[in-house]
């Protein structure tokens, strides 16, 4: 992962010193001690690590779908901390996506629908919607599969 200090006009996501621990009664446990990187506009990022050590959790906070026990997530220089829980699902249905091991797509709709369903949520016609949506597939190299059902995608 690129450093912390990447040029700031570049940076979409940047973590500083993010943490996070859990509590329960006495317990403790911590899961994520000062993790700081930068993600550059089209850079492509992978998080990989052993089970248990804290993939997830990094890519909820990273999301603001969590919060940190301390340090700071930007996302297009917005400090996630620091917006409403409204603003932080407008800012994470323009500016994140999220692709899951295991999908959290509607069964009962095809990819290119679920693909325009945030779309279709900022707003966006049902036809320019359709276009973005099959643009990306593209991207991904699921264009011959747009009107399949996730159950019928690997």
């Amino acid at each position: 992962m690129k450093s912390a200090t990447a040029n700031s006009a570049d940076v979409v996501l940047r973590a500083t010193k993010v943490a996070k621990i859990y509590k329960e009664g006495e317990l403790r446990t911590d899961v994520l001690h000062e993790v700081s990187f930068s993600v550059k506009r089209g850079e492509t990022v992978s998080i990989v690590g052993a089970s248990g050590t804290g993939k997830s959790t990094l890519l909820h906070i990273l999301g603001g779908l969590d919060t940190a026990t301390g340090g700071e997530v930007e996302v297009e220089g917005q400090t996630m901390s620091r917006l409403s829980d409204r603003a932080r699902g407008q800012l994470r249905n323009r500016s994140l996506g999220f692709i899951y091991q295991f999908h959290h797509l509607l069964p009962e709709f095809t990819a290119l629908e679920n693909v325009c369903m945030p779309l279709l949520i900022r707003g966006t016609s049902i036809a320019k919607a359709r276009t973005l949506a099959t643009e990306l597939l593209e991207r991904v190299g699921l264009a011959a599969r747009v009107a399949h059902k996730p159950g019928e995608l690997s």
